[in-house]
């Protein structure tokens, strides 16, 4: 199969069309004298769940074995804030599905409160700024399928290719709420996103662009189009050209409305 780039994609297509937990099947490949098993995706922890295992006690160190190296890997992550998982996206270069999940699983707002306070009260280099709240995408926190049942039974790709699902919940009122909360604690100065923004998404909530621009961001926000043509686009299982241009547009609106200069 390594030889012939048809069988690949081919393997490549069957293999994302099993990422479903409520309906996947096992995938079974020849090698030789023995078989790939292949299991399905787990069903995605609830919420109580998915906190537990993100308030154990870890040490937010890199392993000691790097004794005093400096990693600007961590130096990057270090005061950042991971506050959901997967990604429904379904985009055909990226294997973030592959290894966490296409349907989202997200903290509580109280968990992501105190990681933020654990982070101020323990780590004596902290100033006051969280370089970012996020994940695997910046705005996916809590979205979901409207209906468990019909989640459960979609054999789709993408949730938001080649256009948004009316089942996909878009709401990010959640997320502008987090927002709110985390930057008004005692002795936060800063809290930025540096997470990848789905824009198609971001543009169904005007109300979040500008909460965004006016206390998130310096004026600038990365973002990846990939991509201005159609054709190409469609390849990537990405959003049109028009989805960035309206969010070109709020953006800059917001910003200027803010004060904040993003040429």
């Amino acid at each position: 199969m390594a030889k012939d780039r048809y069988l690949y994609a081919h393997a490549s297509r069957v293999f994302h069309l099993e990422t479903n937990p409520g309906n996947a099947r096992v995938l079974v490949q020849r090698h030789g004298e023995r078989d790939v098993w292949l299991n399905p995706p787990p069903i995605p922890l609830s919420m109580q769940e998915f906190d537990s295992v993100f308030e154990l006690p870890y040490t937010r160190k890199p392993h000691p074995a790097y004794g005093r190296l400096k990693i600007p890997a961590y130096d990057m992550i270090r005061f950042s804030i991971n506050i959901m998982r997967g990604c429904f996206g379904g985009c055909t270069f990226c294997s973030i599905t592959e290894h966490e999940g296409r349907i989202i699983q997200s903290c509580s707002e109280d968990s992501v409160i105190r990681e933020i306070e654990t982070i101020r009260d323990t780590d004596r280099d902290f100033k006051g700024n969280i370089s970012d709240l996020g994940g695997p995408t910046a705005n996916m926190y809590r979205l979901q399928c409207k209906d468990e049942k019909i989640e459960a039974s979609c054999r789709r790709l993408s949730c938001v290719y080649p256009g948004i699902c009316s089942n996909l919940e878009t709401d990010h009122k959640p997320l502008t709420k987090l927002y709110r909360r985390a930057r008004n604690l005692k002795g936060i100065k800063h809290i930025f996103i540096a997470s990848g923004l789905r824009y198609d998404l971001a543009v169904r909530d005007p109300e979040y662009i500008k909460e965004l621009v006016t206390h998130h961001v310096s004026g600038r926000l990365k973002i990846a189009p990939e991509h201005t043509e159609d054709n190409t686009l469609s390849k990537m299982m990405k959003p049109g050209i028009g989805s960035y241009d309206q969010f070109k547009t709020l953006f800059e609106r917001y910003s200027k409305q803010a004060g904040k200069n993003n040429t």
